[in-house]
């Protein structure tokens, strides 16, 4: 192999030639075997590091067809993940367009990327407990540029993939939410309404109300004795009372001990007086 170089779609390359190899030192080899082995250790990376990743996310059972790549062998790999994974990237190549396959795999990394600063910046800005960043110098204002410049990327380069793959983002996301998984991963969006209403009800706290601007607020005291059939809330006229007197526009709080086991019941039962808040 006389002139080495990586051919394009059309089979040869600009002046049968790679440019940058031939600007490399001491040979135009240090460049293709660099480039192989470049190429050849990310293919492994992704190749152990997906299956893992698609194991985790259907033993998560948020996605149903996805249950049997949640099973493992003996010691303890993902085989039919790694067949699945490798079934992909084998069809990937056979397509013959990995070019425009690779811009599609790009945003995915880059929404990946975004998102991961977003979620940084959003346990910054409100403040969550179980984040203690290490980084001395950190800021949520870096993770806000590392995402804008994600997005930049994205809708820059390829603006078409770039919407269909915050599309796919977004049914994903939907169906996860729609499919109600109770996981403790956390919701960011709860958080987020958490801080604003503490934030609010703070806020209002630091001036006298104007009399247009006055909303009741009110404190109920039930009694939650209730038989082993039904249960039975005796204080519901009372419960009605607040309701009218506030015309769902002001605050109440009921306060009540209910000694049972039943708690769907229960929920039901305050869903059916409009008690919109229920903790147990």
């Amino acid at each position: 192999m006389q002139n080495p170089n990586i051919n394009t779609n059309c089979g040869k390359s600009i002046a049968s030639s790679l440019v940058v190899a031939s600007l490399s030192w001491p040979t135009p080899w240090v460049v293709i075997v660099g480039s192989f082995l470049s190429t050849f250790g990310a293919a492994l990376q992704c190749l152990c590091s997906a299956p893992r990743l698609l194991q985790s996310i259907a033993k998560d059972d948020v996605i149903p067809f996805l249950a049997p790549f949640a099973r493992v062998t003996k010691s303890n790999e993902p085989f039919l993940g790694l067949l699945f994974t490798a079934f992909i990237a084998e069809l990937a190549i056979l397509l013959g367009a990995v070019d425009d396959i690779a811009a599609v795999l790009d945003f995915f990394f880059l929404m990946c990327y975004a998102f991961v600063n977003l979620i940084c910046a959003l346990h910054s800005l409100l403040g969550a407990p179980n984040w203690r960043p290490r980084f001395k110098y950190y800021h949520w204002s870096l993770s806000v540029a590392g995402a804008f410049l994600c997005f930049f990327i994205m809708f820059a380069s390829e603006w078409h993939y770039a919407l269909i793959a915050c599309g796919l983002t977004l049914a994903i996301y939907k169906y996860v939410e729609w499919k109600g998984a109770k996981k403790e991963w956390g919701d960011g969006i709860r958080g987020l309404a958490l801080t604003t209403a503490q934030y609010s009800l703070l806020k209002v706290e630091d001036k006298d109300p104007h009399p247009k601007n006055w909303r009741p607020q009110l404190l109920i005291l039930v009694d939650g004795k209730y038989s082993k059939e039904t249960i039975d809330l005796r204080s519901v006229n009372l419960l009605n009372l607040a309701g009218q007197m506030k015309a769902g526009r002001g605050l109440a709080i009921t306060v009540g001990f209910v000694k049972s086991d039943n708690l769907h019941g229960l929920k039901k039962r305050a869903d059916d007086v409009r008690i919109c808040g229920f903790s147990c």
